[in-house]
C-alpha cells in the first residue's frame, strides 16, 4: 500500500468558494463573537461619562527682543524658529503652569482631581500633587501646522471647569512669561548694580594712581619743558661744535707757539722784531766802524739785548695766553657737553615717565569706558523696568463647550462594527485552523488516497430523526425501521461499494476499525451488518473488542458464551452464535474475560475461526478496537480479506488517520476504503459541494 498522502494542489491562487465555505461553516461562532463584541462596544459607550473639551489659542511673537537691553540698531530682533515653538509647547505642559492653575481654581480640594472620587483621605500636599498630574494628563497642547499658533485643549466631565482650566492655563502661561521676563530683568539690574559698584571702585583706583604718578613725576613741568629741552639740546649741540672748533684752534695756536712761530700774530712782537732788525742793522754798521768797546756800539748792543729779552718775555706771555685759551676752550666744550648730557637725561626720564603715564591713562580710560557701558545698560534696564511684555499673545479664550467630544457615538459604532467583523472573522479563521478533521469525501480521498465507501449522516442532523437516541443499537434499529432514510441510504452505498451479494464481492471477511475510540466504528459495523441482513444475506457480526465489548453491550448486555470461549474450546460455534431479532443477522459477541485471555483474539486459532466462518456466511464483519491505542485491530485486520477505516467527520485529524493507515499497512492489512461517519448534514450541505449526498429522494405514491 502506498499512501504518501499530500493535499491536492489547487490551480487557483484564491479559492473564493473555499473562503465562502469557511465563512458559512463558521457562521454561528462568527455571528456570536461579532454580536458580543458589538454589544461590548455599545455597553462601553453607555458606561462612558461625557467628556467636554475646551480649546484656547495663543500665538508666539515671531520677533523676540533681548531680555537685558532694549533693542537698538546694533541689536537686531531674535526670530523665533520651529524649535522655539516646540519649546513653548513644553513650557505650557510644564508642572509649574499646572500648579498655578490648580492653586488658582482650588482643584486640590475637588473630587476626582485632588481627592479620589471614592472619598478616601489623602494629605494636602498629596492632593495638590495628584491634581497637578490630573491637569497635565488631560491637557493637550499642539502646534497648529507650521504657524506660530498653539492650541491648548483640556478635557473634563464638567464643561465649565474645562473652560476655566484651559483659560487658566493660557493666562498662567502668558502672565508667567511676562513675570519671568520681569524677574529676569530685576536680576539683571541687581547684577548690573553690583558690577557697577566694582567698576566704580576700579575707575577711582585707576584715576587715583594716575594723579599720584603725575604728582610724583612732576609730569606737568616735564610735558611743558619737553619741547624746550629738545630745542635746547639742539642749540647746545651747535654750541658744542663751535666750542670744540675754538678748542681746536686754540690748541693749534698753542702748538704753533711752542714751535717758535707763536709771536707772528702778535703786534708787539712784530714791532719788537722790527725794532730789533733796525738795531741789528745799526749794530752791523757800527761794528764795521767801531770796535766792540765803542760806547755807541755797546749802547746799540744793550738795546738789541733788551729788545730780545722783551721778545722772549712776550713770547712766553703769548704761549701762556694760548695755553689759557686752550684750557678755556676745553672747559667751555666740557660745560656744553655736560649741559647736553643733563638735558638728555631729563628728556629720557620724561620719556620713561610718559610711557608709564600712558599706561596708567589707558587703564583709567578702559575702566571709565567699561564703567560707562555698564552704566548705560543699567540706565536702559532701569528705564525698561515695568514695561515687560510676554512673548505670547492670547488669540482666543475658550468658551463653554456645548457638545461632548467623547464618547463619540459614531466612533464607538464604527469601531464596534469593525472590531466585531475583525474578531468574528478572526474567530472563524482560528477555529478553521484549529480544526484538523475532514469536512468532505473529496478532502478525505485526496489526503488518504483511498476511496470513501460512504458518508454516514449524523442521526441528530436528520430532520425526520431528530429526537431519536444516538446509541449504536438505536441508530442501527432506526435504519431497519426507516429504509428510505438518508442514514439507511448511506449504508446501502457502503454495501454497494463493497459489492456485497454480487459475484465480484470484494471480500468475505471485513474488519471495521478506526484510529481512536469514539469515532463511530461500532455504530458503522452494527448498522452495516443489519443493513446487509435485511435483504436476506447471511451475515455474521463478530465483536473483536475484548476490552470494551461495545457491540455486545449494545445488543445483548450479558453474553454467556463469546468469541474467547470458542477460541478456548469451552464452547462450540453454534452455541456462541446468536441471531439478531431486528434484522436476522447472526452475532458472535464477547463476554467478560480475564486479562490473560486478551491475546487469544490475535492468536492462530482466531485466524482458523475466521476462515471457518467465511465458508458458512456470505459476509463476516468484525468490530475491532481502534488501531492506534490497541494492537488487536492490526492483528485481526491482517487475518481478514479487507479492512475499512472509519473516520469521524471534522473530528479525526489527518495525522491520526494517516498514522492508522501506516500501522495497518505494516501489519499486512488490506484497506479497501474509508467511511466518513457522523456527518452533520445541515452544516455539511451549507459548506461543501457534496449536497447531493445528503438530499432525500422520497418515493412517489
Amino acid at each position: 500500500m502506498t499512501n504518501s498522502a499530500q493535499p491536492a494542489a489547487s490551480s487557483d491562487l484564491i479559492d473564493v468558494r473555499q473562503i465562502t465555505g469557511v465563512f458559512r461553516r463558521r457562521l454561528v461562532p462568527i455571528v456570536l463573537v461579532a454580536a458580543v463584541v458589538f454589544g461590548l462596544a455599545l455597553l462601553a459607550y453607555s458606561l462612558q461619562k461625557p467628556q467636554y473639551a475646551a480649546t484656547a489659542r495663543v500665538a508666539i511673537d515671531r520677533q523676540q527682543s533681548s531680555e537685558l537691553v532694549t533693542v537698538g540698531r546694533d541689536q537686531p530682533n531674535i526670530t523665533a524658529d520651529s524649535g522655539t515653538i516646540d519649546t513653548e509647547v513644553q513650557v505650557i505642559q510644564s508642572p509649574s503652569i499646572a500648579r498655578a492653575v490648580v492653586d488658582r481654581l482650588k482643584l486640590a480640594a475637588r473630587p476626582g482631581y485632588g481627592f479620589p472620587k471614592d472619598g478616601s483621605a489623602v494629605s494636602a500636599e498629596a492632593a495638590r500633587a495628584r491634581a497637578i498630574e490630573v491637569v497635565r494628563d488631560n491637557l493637550e497642547v499642539q502646534r497648529e501646522g507650521l504657524s506660530y499658533a498653539i492650541a491648548v485643549t483640556f478635557k473634563a466631565e464638567d464643561r465649565v471647569l474645562a473652560r476655566d482650566v484651559v483659560n487658566g492655563v493660557v493666562d498662567a502661561y502668558v502672565n508667567g512669561r511676562r513675570d519671568d521676563r520681569s524677574q529676569r530683568r530685576e536680576q539683571d539690574i541687581q547684577q548690573l548694580s553690583d558690577r557697577l559698584g566694582q567698576l566704580r571702585s576700579d575707575v577711582i583706583s585707576a584715576e587715583t594712581a594716575l594723579a599720584q604718578y603725575r604728582a610724583a613725576t612732576n609730569m606737568n613741568d616735564l610735558e611743558s619743558t619737553s619741547s624746550s629741552l629738545q630745542s635746547g639740546i639742539a642749540g647746545l649741540n651747535s654750541q658744542l661744535a663751535a666750542a670744540r672748533a675754538d678748542q681746536a684752534a686754540a690748541e693749534a695756536r698753542a702748538a704753533a707757539s711752542q714751535g717758535g712761530a707763536a709771536g707772528l700774530d702778535s703786534p708787539v712782537i712784530r714791532e719788537l722784531r722790527t725794532e730789533e732788525a733796525r738795531l741789528s742793522a745799526q749794530l752791523s754798521d757800527l761794528a764795521g766802524r767801531y770796535g766792540p768797546t765803542h760806547p755807541a756800539r755797546t749802547a746799540v748792543e744793550r738795546q738789541v739785548g733788551d729788545i730780545q729779552n722783551a721778545i722772549r718775555e712776550e713770547l712766553s706771555r703769548v704761549r701762556a695766553n694760548n695755553q689759557s685759551e686752550v684750557n678755556a676752550a676745553r672747559r667751555s666744550a666740557a660745560a656744553i657737553q655736560s649741559a647736553i648730557n643733563q638735558s638728555q637725561a631729563r628728556l629720557l626720564a620724561g620719556n620713561n615717565a610718559s610711557v608709564r603715564l600712558a599706561e596708567l591713562e589707558r587703564n583709567a580710560e578702559s575702566s571709565r569706558a567699561l564703567y560707562q557701558a555698564f552704566l548705560d545698560r543699567y540706565r536702559q534696564s532701569m528705564a525698561a523696568q515695568g514695561t515687560e511684555r510676554s512673548n505670547a499673545t492670547i488669540i482666543a479664550l475658550a468658551a463653554v463647550p456645548r457638545d461632548p467630544t467623547s464618547p463619540n457615538a459614531a466612533v464607538f459604532i464604527v469601531g464596534g462594527l469593525l472590531g466585531a467583523i475583525i474578531l468574528g472573522l478572526g474567530t472563524g479563521l482560528v477555529l478553521e485552523f484549529q480544526e484538523q478533521g475532514f469536512r468532505s469525501r473529496k478532502q478525505l480521498e485526496d489526503l488518504l488516497h483511498f476511496p470513501v465507501l460512504g458518508a454516514v449522516p449524523d442521526l441528530k442532523s436528520v430532520a425526520e430523526a431528530r429526537g431519536s437516541a444516538g446509541s449504536p443499537a438505536q441508530i442501527s434499529q432506526y435504519i431497519t425501521e426507516n429504509q428510505d432514510s438518508l442514514v439507511a441510504e448511506s449504508y446501502r452505498s457502503i454495501r454497494a461499494a463493497l459489492k456485497i451479494g454480487r459475484t465480484d464481492q470484494l471480500a468475505k471477511s471485513i474488519v471495521v476499525t478506526s484510529s481512536l475510540a469514539g469515532e463511530g466504528k461500532t455504530t458503522t459495523a452494527l448498522s452495516l451488518t443489519r443493513s446487509i441482513a435485511l435483504p436476506g444475506l447471511k451475515v455474521l457480526l463478530v465483536d473483536c473488542d475484548v476490552r470494551r465489548r461495545s457491540a455486545s453491550r449494545e445488543l445483548v448486555g450479558n453474553v454467556e458464551r463469546g468469541v474467547i470461549d470458542v477460541l478456548k474450546g469451552t464452547s462450540s460455534i453454534e452455541e456462541a452464535i446468536l441471531q439478531d431479532k431486528v434484522s436476522g443477522a447472526h452475532l458472535l459477541l464477547q463476554n467478560a474475560v480475564a486479562h490473560q485471555d486478551y491475546d487469544l483474539i490475535t492468536s492462530r486459532e482466531m485466524k482458523t475461526l475466521i476462515d471457518q466462518l467465511s465458508g458458512q456466511f456470505d459476509l463476516i464483519i468484525l468490530d475491532a478496537p481502534p488501531v492506534l491505542p490497541v494492537a488487536d485491530a492490526r492483528a485481526v485486520a491482517a487475518m481478514v480479506d479487507a479492512a475499512v477505516l472509519v473516520v469521524q467527520w471534522r473530528k479525526t485529524s489527518a495525522q491520526f488517520a494517516m498514522q492508522a493507515l501506516r500501522e495497518l499497512d505494516q501489519a499486512g492489512a488490506r484497506v479497501v476504503g474509508s467511511v466518513l461517519s457522523q456527518v452533520d448534514i445541515r452544516r455539511s450541505a451549507m459548506v461543501d459541494n457534496e449536497v447531493h449526498y445528503y438530499k432525500p429522494y422520497p418515493a412517489v405514491s
